[in-house]
């Protein structure tokens, strides 16, 4: 059963280390939710390392400075970590000249630069396609899932660097590279996801916050099917903050829950 609680400050010292989602509990990715930097500032006063988990398909350090944008101070976190963090290691690893058919927003190719690997264009056969965003040159849903049903068909494997089933900012939302991924797992297509709710970004936040306890662990996230339901897998307690973005997605039911995130 979910226990509802009024501020952060009410559990925080039953934990050794904390996890928290970046987008849907600290941004909306126009603006800082209020009373999330005073969350982080409460935790640091208190001796509680921090890691800041992120779906984002971009690397760890421009989210890192999206952050300080927001207002949040790299001192406020041990380590920021993003699941394109993790493609980039994975790409990184590939044998020299292997052709990858990257689709991310505004040209953006991070991911690849300085690597020894050749980027397809969208009309050539690719060894590995990895999705980082939405593809800009679809307008809905059906045309992503056309785009990439020949693909699908010829088993090329895809690389999922940002697992978000739908993408906001403030108000608007629309949908997002998991559900590109599971149009086209539904078609055959082998897909391998990198961030939450799979292990691998979890298991990088533990390493990076020293290995914890999971169960001392306390993981803040507001979507039931990433955030909670990936910690929860691997024995973490959970926080879902139900004003959050994702907060109406189904998915694991929490330890905990509050309405927004606040220390008091």
């Amino acid at each position: 059963m979910t226990i509802e609680i009024d501020g952060l400050a009410a559990i925080a010292r039953r934990f050794d280390a904390v996890l928290v989602d970046q987008f849907g509990v600290l941004h909306d990715g126009r603006d800082a939710f209020p009373g999330a930097r005073a969350v982080l500032e409460g935790l640091r006063v208190e001796g509680i390392p921090v890691a800041a988990l992120t779906n984002s398909g971009k690397r760890a350090t421009a989210n890192a400075r999206r952050l300080a944008r927001f207002g949040f101070s790299p001192e406020l976190f041990r380590a920021v970590l993003s699941s394109g963090e993790l493609a980039r290691s994975r790409l990184a690893a590939l044998t020299p000249g292997t052709s990858v058919l990257l689709i991310a927003r505004d040209g953006e190719t991070e991911l690849v630069d300085g690597l020894d690997l050749h980027t397809a264009a969208p009309v050539e056969r690719a060894d590995l396609i990895v999705v980082a965003a939405v593809d800009p040159m679809c307008s809905s849903r059906a045309d992503s899932d056309r785009l990439r049903a020949p693909q699908a068909a010829r088993g090329t494997p895809m690389l999922l660097a940002n697992s978000d089933l739908l993408i906001a900012v403030g108000s608007e939302r629309d949908f997002g590279p998991g559900a590109v991924a599971a149009d086209y797992a539904q078609r055959g297509g082998p897909v391998e996801t990198l961030g939450k709710p799979a292990p691998m970004i979890f298991e990088a936040a533990l390493a990076a916050l020293g290995n914890p306890d999971p169960s001392k662990t306390l993981m803040i996230g507001d979507s039931p099917a990433h955030d909670i339901e990936g910690a929860a897998a691997l024995g973490m307690v959970t926080l879902l903050v139900r004003q959050g973005v994702q907060s109406d997605l189904s998915g694991a039911e929490a330890d905990f829950a509050i309405d927004r995130l606040r220390w008091r």
